[in-house]
Parts: structure tokens; sequence; C-alpha cells
């Protein structure tokens, strides 16, 4: 196998940087990158929104009004835009982002895997920061409609990756994105890389591995020709584990 790479400047973000791995005969096993039709929502899930925000127990009616009346800028301020991929996911290991065991244990099984990114635009951020000016509550709920929205974005594309595999007789995990157990994020440039999320989405990565614009989703999901769920890495392994709200609950991310 041989491995081809153009990297462009590294400044603020990874731009214009690509992974094309090539198996002998020419067949790709990574890539290219694909669009994904989004539409954007009618609405934002406010509820998920609230619960973002830090409302347990649902939202009183003082921030049930915030939420409303945050969401309407907010959603008028978002493009959603995805791409994705499928590769081997032995070309993905010999790439460097099948990093960890636990990412590797959610693809046992599959024969392939998708990769997928998926962002709301810069928009967005623009809007949350202008929410904040003078009035952090807004900004905060903002933030959380930001997260909520992309959420919805990024169950939208795979609700779409779902139907393009029914298609094939293929089956697909659920989503799996850095962060996961001991998967690190260390990783997204390279993922960003493989998906050419710059070029295709506007979507970038910093040097200290974050994305821009921030309310962006990157994951991957394994297919086979079987039903398959996935490896779920429990809160042992998540980075979140000390500031995750839900385990402050008492549940986790899994049961909501």
């Amino acid at each position: 196998m041989r491995c081809f790479a153009l990297t462009g400047k590294r400044g603020c973000c990874i731009l214009s940087l690509f992974f094309i791995l090539v198996k002998e005969g020419g067949q790709m096993s990574i890539g290219p990158s694909m669009p994904l039709r989004l539409e954007k929502p009618e609405g934002i899930d406010l509820a998920q929104a609230a619960r973002y925000f830090g409302a347990r127990g649902g939202a009183d009616a003082a921030t049930q009004a915030l939420l409303e009346k945050c969401a309407v800028p907010l959603l008028a301020a978002a493009t959603p835009r995805a791409v994705w991929l499928e590769a081997d996911p032995d070309s993905l290991t010999a790439a460097g982002i099948l990093a960890g065991e636990d990412v590797a244990k959610h693809l046992e099984g599959c024969t392939a895997a998708l990769l997928l990114a998926v962002t709301l635009g810069p928009g967005v951020d623009v809007q949350i920061r202008r929410a904040g000016v003078g009035d952090i509550a807004a900004g905060v709920a903002s933030d959380a409609l930001g997260s909520a929205l992309a959420e919805q974005a990024a169950e939208a594309a795979e609700a779409e990756l779902r139907q393009w595999a029914a298609r094939q007789g293929k089956y697909l995990t659920g989503r799996y994105s850095p962060g996961y157990g001991d998967w690190p994020l260390a990783v997204q440039p390279l993922l960003a890389a493989a998906l050419d999320t710059a070029r295709r989405a506007g979507l970038c990565v910093t040097e200290n591995n974050l994305m821009t614009p921030r309310k962006s989703i990157t994951a991957i999901l394994g297919v086979s020709d079987h039903p398959v769920r996935g490896h779920l890495a429990g809160c042992g392994h998540c980075v979140l584990r000390t500031r995750c709200e839900y385990r402050k609950r008492g549940i986790t991310c899994a049961s909501e």
C-alpha cells in the first residue's frame, strides 16, 4: 500500500490537507469525500438545548422563554453542511486515525467504516458571541441551542447514511466521536484531512485539536453485512467524565 499526503500551511487551522491511501490496482481505500445534503430543520430541539443549558428536570418558564427567544436568530444563522467517505479499517489504522482500543472495538465485525463531519457554519459562532454581549444568560442559552442543533444535524446526516447502507443491504453501528473512550481528540486533524473538510465544508481544526466552526461534529460509523451495535466505551474512559452533567444526575448519555 502506498500513502500520499498533500499538506497545506498549518496556521490556526489545517488547510488543504489530504490523505489518499491507494491499494495496489488503484482501488481507493480512503476517500474521496462526498457531500451530504442537509435540510435546515424547522426548529431546534428545545428539550435537548435545556439539558445542555443545565436545566435539570426540564426547563422552567423563564428558561423556556429564553431558549425560545434565542433560538430564532440562532437557527437563522445556521448553514448546515456535511461530508462523508467510506474506507476500510486497515487503511484508517495505517493513517493513524484509529488510535486507541475503544474505537477498534466499536468497529469489530465491520468490513468498512464511514467517516462523517457535520458543521453548522460560522454564522452560528457569530450569533452565539453576539447574543452574549451584555447578556451572559443569552450567550449560554445560544451556545446550548447550537449544541442541540449540531446534534440534530448529525442525526440527520446519520439517517442519510443509514438509507445509503440499506440500499446496499448493509448495516451501520452508531456514531462514535473523538473524545469517546480512549479515542483521542488528537485524531481530529487526521479526520479533517481525510474528509477534506476545509475545502468541502469550511471546517478546520486548530493546533489544539479544536474544531472551527465550534458547533461541528466528527464521527465514525462501522459498516457490516449483519446488524451491529458497536461498542459503548463507558464512563471510565471518557474525557468528559469529571465534568459530565449526565453523571452528576446519576445517569449516562447512553440512557438519554
